[in-house]
Parts: structure tokens; sequence; C-alpha cells
């Protein structure tokens, strides 16, 4: 589980950062992030539409995945970002290797990783 002062929950928020964030899309994850110096840490949303999948095991799981990922790399990440990572339609379920896989290399290219 991701630390409360470390999630993105309110509406206004998510709105701010789909209105203004630079995108990067990866093969099973879309990336949304903004940089704000105002804020002092980094905060992270994450979005499973009923397009991924109608059942909500499915979804949840995802955002399991995810939050266990984004709390590995918090340490890594510059701070003052807002992250909204959505998951995109997929053929097949990635594993949890591929989701990782996936989110390291967007992060990579959005060149918010210390190191990158």
């Amino acid at each position: 589980m991701l630390p409360n002062q470390n999630r993105l929950r309110r509406r206004e928020d998510f709105a701010k950062v789909y209105a203004n964030g630079d995108r990067y899309r990866g093969t099973y994850l879309n990336l949304r992030i903004l940089f704000d110096s105002n804020i002092p840490l980094t905060r992270i949303g994450i979005v499973v539409s009923k397009k991924v999948s109608k059942l909500a095991v499915t979804r949840n799981r995802f955002k399991r995945q995810l939050r266990a990922i984004f709390r590995q790399l918090l340490s890594q990440l510059r701070c003052g970002l807002q992250i909204v990572v959505t998951v995109t339609t997929v053929q097949s379920k990635p594993s949890y290797q591929e989701l990782w896989d996936d989110l390291k290399n967007l992060l990579a290219r959005a060149k918010v990783l210390h190191g990158s």
C-alpha cells in the first residue's frame, strides 16, 4: 500500500494532471506526469477502467500490482511530481514483471527516476 501522503485522491488533482501533464504511452500503461514545485512529495494515482475488464477482481489486481511497484520505486522518483497511471485495454493480462518493465521504461523515458 502506498502511504496516504503519496496518493492522488481528489478529482481536481486528477483533472489538473490530465489537462497539463506530459503523456507517455507504453505497451500496457499510459503515464501522465505533472511537475509541481509547490508540492514536496510525489503523488500517484492509478486508473483502471471497466474497458480493461468488467470484473472488479481483475481491475483491483492491476491496482494492487501497480501500487506494489510504485512502493518499491518511490525512493527513486523525483519530488514534486503528480503521476497518473492508466492501464490500457489489453488482449492478454500482463504479468507482474511485464507491468514492472513497462512502468520502469515509461518513468525512465520521462526522466523522473534518479540516475536517468
